[in-house]
């Protein structure tokens, strides 16, 4: 049998999976008190002397990181710029080249470049050298295109106060953003706003919500009940799949 550690980490909270054979078995879930680079470390050390996990030994080890400052560029365009500086363009605000990693997505010949603080890998490549560290996007991205890809297939991921949107369909990728929000009404607005502009309302398709690291079910249930009420998504199939990162988190290591 083949074990796996998969880390769901943002700045507000943790999640700690066991998997095997690419069964979810247990999720322990912790938030973050303080928000301070140092105090993350402390926190995550206490975690791992409580649970223990430094003593246990797993065959693989992945974690998937979540910052809404994320964009992908096209492998050919990648290669004539610099990481940090296409960032500052993208968002407002200084972001220092040390907090800026990159994920190539070869199915789509597409570079995910995204912000990710030193403390996160300072901790977790001490604990565990061989650990795959991935934005959340990237693995979004590498699981939808993992497989055949013909229907419409849309992948929210809702976090505290923002949430990843991807979209899919037989011609490749159609949509990949993230959003703030302040309620779930302002969710259902960017989701069908952006299909519109698609011209993707009113078709057939799957959309899957999943809660991610540091939000609340109750969130993605609200969510569900609001899209089924809309006649424009009337021949969406709608779900809710709490596991749908951690799976794709196991085609990633």
């Amino acid at each position: 049998m083949k074990s796996q550690l998969a880390i769901e980490l943002s700045e507000n909270a943790v999640h700690f999976a066991s998997i095997e054979d690419g069964v979810v078995l247990s999720i322990d879930k912790f938030t973050f008190k303080d928000k301070i680079d140092y105090r993350y470390k402390e926190q995550l050390n206490q975690i791992f002397i409580e649970k223990g996990y430094s003593e246990k030994s797993y065959d693989e080890y992945s974690l998937s990181w979540y910052s809404i400052y994320s964009t992908l560029l096209p492998n050919n365009v990648f290669a004539e710029v610099k990481p940090n500086e296409l960032l500052r363009l993208c968002y407002s605000g200084e972001i220092p080249q040390d907090n800026v990693d990159y994920n190539r997505i070869p199915e789509l010949a597409v570079v995910n470049v995204y912000t990710i603080p030193l403390w996160v890998k300072s901790f977790f490549v001490v604990k565990f050298p061989r650990i795959v560290i991935q934005h959340e996007g990237s693995h979004l991205l590498h699981g939808i295109f993992s497989g055949s890809n013909n229907k419409l297939n849309v992948s929210i991921v809702i976090h505290e106060l923002s949430f990843n949107l991807v979209i899919a369909n037989g011609e490749g990728l159609q949509f990949y953003s993230q959003f703030d929000f302040q309620m779930i009404d302002d969710l259902v607005y960017h989701l069908v706003y952006t299909l519109q502009q698609k011209s993707l309302l009113n078709q057939a398709g799957n959309l899957t919500i999943c809660s991610g690291v540091g939000s609340i079910d109750e969130q993605a249930v609200e969510l569900k009940q609001k899209l089924e009420s809309l006649k424009d998504l009337k021949l969406f199939k709608i779900e809710i799949n709490s596991h749908l990162l951690l799976n794709y988190q196991t085609l990633c290591v």
